[in-house]
């Protein structure tokens, strides 16, 4: 694996990106009123490595100064995993003007880390599906992203 040393990087800010929903339980209520029009919601969140004082860090996003979480979002239905987590890497992690984006591909979708299941409108997700659960509400698959030299 080649190291990305976060020297290399600059980073910069953007207007905060309100929540869609005020609470767990809100978030919660939208799945399940999703899931009754489009069925299994699919999910992508990026993995992305670089390396400080020669020890890997993960990148992750601040959310109203509450929590941290990995870049991602879900998908629209149809919409190809890799391709859609591209589209949501730009958006959230390029530059507000599109014209700005690098016509070539910064971002490089590696290898699939994980799959995760939520079976129920539950906000507990499990790393398989249980036995019992015939349609789950959700997957969410992280991806490892080969950040550009």
């Amino acid at each position: 694996m080649f190291k990305h040393y976060l020297e290399n990087y600059t980073f910069g800010t953007k207007d905060a990106q309100p929540e869609e929903d005020p609470s767990v339980a809100a978030r919660l209520r939208r799945l399940e009123s999703d899931f009754a029009e489009h069925g299994l919601r699919r999910s992508v969140e990026a993995v992305l490595v670089v390396h400080q004082h020669n020890h890997p860090h993960v990148l992750m996003l601040q959310i109203a100064n509450a929590f941290f979480k990995l870049p991602g979002h879900y998908l629209k239905p149809g919409t190809d995993e890799k391709e859609g987590l591209l589209e949501i890497l730009n958006q959230r992690l390029g530059p507000e003007d599109q014209n700005d984006w690098n016509k070539e591909q910064d971002w490089v979708v590696g290898d699939s880390l994980s799959v995760w299941w939520r079976p129920h409108f539950e906000s507990y997700m499990y790393p398989y599906i249980p036995a019992h659960i015939e349609e789950p509400k959700e997957k969410k698959t992280l991806y490892f992203i080969h950040l550009p030299p």
